[in-house]
């Protein structure tokens, strides 16, 4: 199991999702948050099932996804990976009742049609989802126009993030706010401080 007593000790899982190593490295972050909690690492999902979530959906998957999923199924990573059944497309959410929705800005509605969402921030409202045409990764930050806002190229550096951020629950010898510091550290050196700000206050 992982114990941080320094910053150096904060497991770097992986580059790009699928290289050698990722799995190994991944697997030992979630495997340490499983037994902080007392419970088992998700199953895989077997690509049948992930078949069939493409052809609701009417698109692919983010190839990275994927992978994950194939690897480690609907995994703990501190945030909440949505079920398949609840993935879908954003703008449906509000689909029976409009009048409920946010009134999203133009730059919004470039972008609405398109989005998948596949994680909800801790069950907050907010969510993380795929543009179905690039792949990229929108955040929905309910309480903030614009709503939406692309946070990442790829899932990945999504997971990445989560992963490295998800490390503040092993200290060790160091006090728990120095090891949530320099895992926001790790990943502020990924993607800045704003979007990090953006994302997590």
């Amino acid at each position: 199991m992982i114990e941080i007593h320094n910053k150096s000790n904060i497991v770097f899982p992986f580059d790009k999702i699928g290289e050698n190593g990722w799995d190994v490295k991944t697997r030992l972050i979630l495997q340490s948050f499983a037994e902080l909690n007392g419970d088992e690492i998700a199953s895989p999902i077997h690509i049948d099932e992930i078949y069939k979530l493409e052809q609701r959906l009417k698109t692919t998957l983010p190839i990275s996804l994927k992978i994950f999923y194939k690897t480690f199924g609907i995994a703990d990573i501190g945030e909440e990976l949505q079920q398949f059944d609840d993935i879908g497309y954003l703008k449906d959410i509000w689909a029976a009742a409009p009048e409920y929705a946010p009134e999203f800005t133009e730059t919004d509605l470039d972008v609405l049609d398109h989005l998948i969402s596949f994680s909800d921030y801790l069950g907050n409202g907010n969510m993380f989802c795929f543009h179905d045409t690039s792949k990229e990764i929108y955040y929905f930050d309910h309480d903030e126009r614009p709503y939406l806002s692309k946070m990442f190229d790829d899932v990945e550096e999504y997971l990445k993030c989560c992963l490295i951020l998800l490390q503040s629950e092993f200290f060790g010898d160091a006090l728990p706010d120095e090891v949530e510091q320099w895992a926001e550290d790790k990943v502020i050196d990924l993607i800045g401080d704003q979007k990090l700000k953006k994302w997590r206050y």
